[in-house]
């Protein structure tokens, strides 16, 4: 059996582990420092460490349906709707001490809208049997029976569109449920087929967006119907069904190709290490002022493998959270704190950084330092920091298990070809800088 001899003197090499940019599975490199992980779930980057994310906080509220979605609105203080598969019931503190009541709901919810104009204040649902007003917790029907599947207050007029449509439909302004069509009461635009059909409406920076399957329509409406100005904008990809948000002073949305940007002017796309996250998913997204995040959930069957990606608005970074259950989010303000609610099954969660959550990882993209051919000696790796790290590196195929504690340079020697490197940090506090490891190219002689 021929032996292999290397050379005696190898140039030993030392290198920061990874830049910790964060995920891409097209665009991680194979040589170090290692620019993007191909997963990194509950810990995001800060001034160049590893840190732990928001992760899911389960409360001690527990439903016996499953929960289809709820509604947050404010009246005095924060109140839900919390919509079961069998049964509707509101949510709100009453003297410190929180409450359920059971809704009489005989319809399904497909949207909502908050309309509030001098001491009235109300929810308006868009429901199949038409749209309803709700109020200090009883329903009121009203005339207008079409199956609207979004509404949107804008400028005390309600805009609205039914499922698969680019008619857009609004009622009298500061009369919600007047939807007589006259050149002084409501009517209707037909938008251009060419953007596709409406998917959701938004009320930004004095504007209503109407946001399309292929772009948006941005509709100067004011109280006059001959001042209406529509003028439209192609975005490059098509835009996921439920992804849109208004982020302040732009709007969100995801795409199979990665992220994209409205600035109410122009389109533009970011992020496109996304595209593999995003491609099989189905998406809905709501925005904090910190944060926008996207739910992406596997549409694929019944195997729950649902994920956040929460993006930061003020690095334009992301991370990963993990939240394979999740079903839908909510932003609610309490307390004049704002928080993300996360629908998992029959229960409720708070995005909390208090929560320590489960399943902290970053893992590399296979590594070959630039030599698919030669075999390379890892010879130590030194961490700095005080966090408890699970270390596994796969070596060709074969694993190795190392953990760093006190101690925090770790002797490796192993030998291969290509490299994988899995980083779990433990416990609170986490913190983790790129480590630094030494390594030679092996040459025979």
């Amino acid at each position: 059996m021929k032996k292999n001899y290397y050379k005696k003197t190898l140039p030993i090499k030392r290198v920061k582990l990874s830049n910790f940019k964060g995920v891409s599975q097209e665009w991680y490199s194979k040589t170090t420092p290692i620019d993007f992980a191909v997963a990194q779930e509950n810990l995001k980057t800060l001034n160049g460490a590893l840190v732990a994310s928001m992760s899911p906080q389960k409360l001690d509220i527990v439903f016996e349906d499953k929960i289809k979605k709820v509604i947050p609105y404010y009246k005095n203080d924060l109140k839900l709707i919390v919509v079961c598969e069998n049964k509707c019931f509101l949510m709100q503190t009453e003297n410190g001490t929180q409450t359920k009541t059971e809704l009489a709901f005989d319809f399904e919810i497909f949207d909502s809208t908050l309309y509030k104009y001098g001491e009235e204040s109300y929810l308006i649902l868009a429901t199949d049997k038409g749209l309803k007003k709700f109020s200090q917790g009883a329903v009121e029907d009203s005339e207008i029976s079409v199956q609207f599947a979004k509404i949107c207050n804008h400028f005390y007029r309600i805009f609205a569109v039914s499922r698969d449509s680019t008619k857009l439909e609004f009622s009298d302004d500061f009369a919600p449920f007047n939807w007589n069509q006259s050149i002084d009461e409501g009517g209707y635009i037909n938008l251009s087929f060419d953007n596709g059909n409406i998917t959701d409406l938004i009320s930004f920076n004095q504007h209503l967006i109407a946001c399309q399957t292929d772009g948006f329509t941005k509709i100067t409406a004011y109280s006059e119907q001959e001042d209406f100005v529509t003028k439209s904008v192609n975005s490059p990809n098509n835009i996921k069904n439920g992804s849109v948000v208004n982020c302040g002073d732009f709007i969100m949305y995801a795409t199979n190709k990665g992220l994209g940007v409205f600035d109410g002017y122009n389109c533009k796309s970011i992020c496109e290490g996304l595209s593999g996250f995003l491609k099989n998913c189905d998406v809905q997204a709501v925005a904090t002022s910190e944060y926008c995040y996207f739910l992406c959930k596997n549409n694929g069957g019944d195997i729950f493998d649902n994920f956040i990606i929460a993006y930061d608005l003020a690095y334009n970074d992301y991370h990963f959270i993990t939240c394979k259950e999740a079903s839908s989010l909510s932003k609610v303000k309490y307390n004049g704190k704002e928080y993300v609610l996360v629908v998992e099954g029959n229960f409720l969660s708070l995005l909390s950084a208090d929560s320590n959550g489960e399943n902290k990882i970053w893992k590399s993209g296979l590594i070959d330092f630039a030599s698919p051919a030669e075999y390379k000696l890892l010879k130590n790796i030194v961490f700095g920091g005080s966090t408890i790290i699970d270390l596994k590196i796969t070596v060709d195929d074969k694993n190795y298990f190392f953990n760093i504690s006190h101690k925090r340079s770790c002797l490796l020697n192993l030998k291969g070809k290509q490299f994988v490197f899995e980083i779990v940090p433990k416990g609170r506090n986490i913190n983790v800088p790129s480590p630094v490891l030494e390594y030679s190219v092996l040459e025979e002689n």
